[in-house]
């Protein structure tokens, strides 16, 4: 049969057609795989830091100018609590998935456990190169929270102490505020009291980002201590937002540990406008964390390492600034304690703008195991929820699971007929829109309405018995399914000599030597 040239074309053109297109899909499927490798991921704490400080969550004061703009390309969530109101429970809940009572890891127990996983032993496991920076001595290799860092990093190593002093020294020049005013004016500023050298992060970031193999994709945790007690703040910070009398009023409040303490256990009280210099103060040191946020974005965005990069922001826990009459973190979940920021960056997965839905800072833990491609492990009995799809309504538990004895002790020894037990109790908040219940072991329980009443000042306990009794009862049905580490818990509860020592730098122990430093010299601060 002869075969017309125009039927052979017929028959050839959807042969091309078939072939051109496989030849095009060929060609483009590895281009696709080349253009969406796994993330890297920037996660950034602000040691004690709370929202409502902050200009970004409404603070009238502009704490955080930098980061306003940065955030407007972000996911800002605003009604975030943390797990914990102290560093070492809530570090351990975002870095496990899990809650204080499941981790164990508290002022009493200062160790993570071995047996627990970690968000950085799972991406390393997954090819992820890791880099740990931490200025809180809580978070570091002594304490077992390096697990699964390939780099560690920390403002009193040996590369970076005498720095980290120096700009420590320079900022706290003057200040009489604290103990570190009086040692640095003695010169009894030993290499623990150091903490608030924010630059050094950047600087040790660089620096092993450049010697990275540029193949794998990086996770990179850094903890900064700047709004963490003692404040010291520069001089420049502290005129952003304080007049000229303010800023020199502000090195003069007696914020020293026992007169702290005692103020929050109701043995002392300052005025109004001392309340008001240490708000200033902390305010100022929130100027300086937005400031070295932005620093560092600018040099990553320079050496084009934001590109595929996740960056969060978030903090471990809030501080008090006088209200219920106390300060610091400790003995309280009242939301100055807990109400803590959160932001996710990611513009190929995440939608920029305002979230309202209740979260917690440990759903980072799924969050960016969803955001790299991988499940959260097997068995892990987590109540953390992803941050790309959170729920409209939930309950959520945040404890205070350990009494911090160190400051009971010290306050007792200047007021022997003090009875310290009040403070001497546990407790865990339970939120369920629209009440949220503190519980005390101790019975003491309080009921708020927090829409209504933001400051927590009205308690309904005994207004209300029934809706207290019932979140009583679904409290303690939600611990007592929770997986606990019970006889597990394998180390010592007492930090060694030299740790203790860095400790006490930063007061979560209390020295013999940490008294008032002001009333001797009589360096009250007044308008």
């Amino acid at each position: 049969m002869q075969v017309r040239r125009g039927d052979s074309l017929r028959f050839v053109a959807p042969l091309v057609l078939v072939l051109t297109l496989f030849v095009l899909w060929a060609c483009k499927a590895p281009a696709v795989e080349a253009i969406s490798p796994r993330p890297n991921v920037i996660w950034i704490v602000w040691d004690t830091v709370r929202a409502d400080r902050m200009s970004l969550y409404g603070h009238s004061t502009a704490t955080t100018p930098n980061l306003d703009n940065w955030a407007k390309g972000a996911r800002v969530f605003d009604n975030v609590v943390s797990t914990a109101s102290t560093t070492t429970p809530a570090h351990a809940a975002m870095f496990t998935g899990l809650l204080p009572s499941q981790h164990g890891a508290n002022s009493s127990h200062r160790w993570l456990e071995d047996s627990h996983v970690t968000l950085a032993e799972l991406l390393r496991a997954e090819g992820y190169a890791t880099y740990l920076w931490a200025a809180n001595p809580h978070i570091s290799s002594v304490e077992n929270f390096q697990q699964g860092f390939g780099h560690e990093g920390h403002p009193w190593d040996e590369t970076y102490r005498e720095r980290a002093i120096e700009i420590v020294t320079e900022k706290a020049r003057g200040d009489f505020s604290s103990e570190l005013g009086r040692k640095i004016e003695t010169g009894d500023l030993k290499r623990w009291a150091i903490k608030a050298a924010g630059e050094l992060a950047e600087e040790d970031f660089l620096a092993w980002l450049q010697d990275l193999d540029g193949e794998a994709p990086f996770f990179a945790f850094l903890n900064y201590m700047e709004a963490h007690r003692p404040f010291i703040p520069s001089r420049v910070a502290r005129q952003r937002v304080m007049t000229p009398q303010q800023v020199e009023a502000s090195f003069r409040v007696d914020r020293s540990w026992v007169p702290m303490w005692s103020y929050s256990f109701g043995l002392k009280n300052y005025t109004l406008y001392e309340l008001d210099l240490i708000a200033r103060t902390y305010d100022a040191t929130l100027t300086e964390l937005d400031e070295l946020f932005a620093h560092l974005l600018e040099s990553l965005e320079k050496r084009d390492l934001l590109e595929n990069t996740v960056v969060v922001l978030t903090a471990d826990h809030g501080e008090h600034l006088g209200e219920h009459h106390m300060m610091d973190h400790q003995y309280s979940l009242y939301g100055p304690a807990i109400n803590v920021p959160l932001l996710l960056h990611y513009p190929a997965r995440v939608k920029p703008g305002r979230d309202a839905r209740p979260v917690m800072n440990y759903d980072l833990f799924p969050t960016i195991l969803e955001l790299v491609g991988l499940e959260s492990p097997p068995g892990l009995a987590s109540r953390a929820r992803s941050l790309l799809a959170p729920a409209s309504s939930r309950v959520r538990v945040a404890e205070y699971p350990a009494v911090f004895e160190d400051p009971l002790r010290a306050v007792h020894r200047e007021y022997p007929s003090w009875d310290p037990s009040p403070f001497s109790r546990r407790l865990r908040a339970y939120h369920d829109h629209p009440y949220k219940l503190i519980w005390g072991e101790d019975g003491r329980h309080e009921l708020y309405q927090v829409e209504r009443d933001p400051l927590e000042m009205i308690n309904l306990a005994d207004q209300e018995p029934g809706t207290t009794k019932r979140m009583v009862d679904a409290l303690e049905q939600i611990m007592g399914g929770l997986e606990r580490p019970g006889n597990s818990l394998s180390t010592p509860t007492e930090p060694s000599a030299e740790h203790r020592k860095m400790l006490e730098g930063l007061g979560y122990v209390i020295g013999d030597d940490d008294v008032g430093v002001n009333s001797a010299e009589s360096r009250e601060a007044r308008p």
